[in-house]
């Protein structure tokens, strides 16, 4: 193959991924064809390829192309472990349909928390929380409660930056959410109440990997009205369990003094 035809096939299967969106998750040959403008041919060989990369995947039931989890690398998260936490999948299932709500696994990236894995519950509302988000740390439950066990120089790291106030309850205060981790730490989970979202509340708990370090979080978010402060010890409890089970898939093995 030439040089030129190489760097005309890479620049299309980009092409490609840019079409989707959060509001066009799938597409079909003939879509991608038209939009563009390329022979059919040509659009289903790329298809083939991203689907072999694990870039795109087939949705058996519309027959047409949607983003593979392999796009999530593209950002530069570390995804080694992500057939392990597939498996602790029933578990946040679980966990959903006991307290419904929706429930996400979370990662950091750099400054912010990234979303591995969402399900979501039969609750007619919906946060911006879908695989692949980035969200920022200093008030999200999910971002807090990994934060508040990294080392001492990654949280000043992060508290460092200029922290936006996205609600008049957002904690900025690099000295307050200091604080505010070594009661996580201490506690064991993270509740964040409208610092976020006014009317939102998101209760995290740790996962950590078989070495005890906490990489991830599972996360509730729900609306106020729903999680009031009376279920708090009902929807800590429930989370904690189900993030001590997801850290045993990771072979984390806990041992009592």
């Amino acid at each position: 193959m030439s040089e030129k035809y190489l760097l005309s096939s890479v620049k299309n299967a980009m092409k490609i991924l840019r079409l989707y969106s959060p509001k066009q998750k799938e597409l079909g040959i003939m879509e991608i064809s038209r939009k563009l403008n390329i022979p059919k041919s040509s659009a289903h060989r790329l298809v083939s390829l991203l689907v072999k990369e694990g870039f795109l995947s087939k949705n058996p039931r519309t027959n047409k192309y949607r983003l593979g989890l392999s796009i999530l690398t593209l950002g530069g998260v570390i995804f080694s472990h992500h057939e392990l936490y597939k498996e602790a999948l029933p578990i946040v299932r679980k966990l959903v349909d006991t307290l419904n709500e929706s429930a996400h696994i979370c990662l950091l990236e750099e400054e912010q928390v990234v979303y591995l894995f969402r399900i979501e519950s039969s609750q007619p509302d919906r946060l911006l929380t879908y695989i692949g988000r980035k969200n920022p740390i200093h008030c999200t439950s999910e971002g807090l409660c990994i934060l508040a066990y990294q080392s001492k120089k990654t949280i000043d790291k992060v508290l460092s930056k200029n922290l936006y106030a996205y609600t008049p309850y957002t904690i900025t205060d690099p000295d307050l959410l200091k604080n505010k981790l070594k009661k996580i730490k201490k506690q064991g989970f993270a509740i964040s109440k409208d610092d976020f979202f006014v009317g939102y509340v998101g209760i995290a708990a740790p996962i950590r990997d078989y070495t005890g370090k906490v990489v991830s979080s599972l996360s509730m978010v729900g609306s106020t009205s729903r999680i009031t402060e009376e279920r708090y010890p009902i929807f800590i409890e429930n989370i904690t369990k189900a993030a001590q089970k997801i850290s045993e898939h990771l072979g984390y093995v806990k041992i009592n003094a």
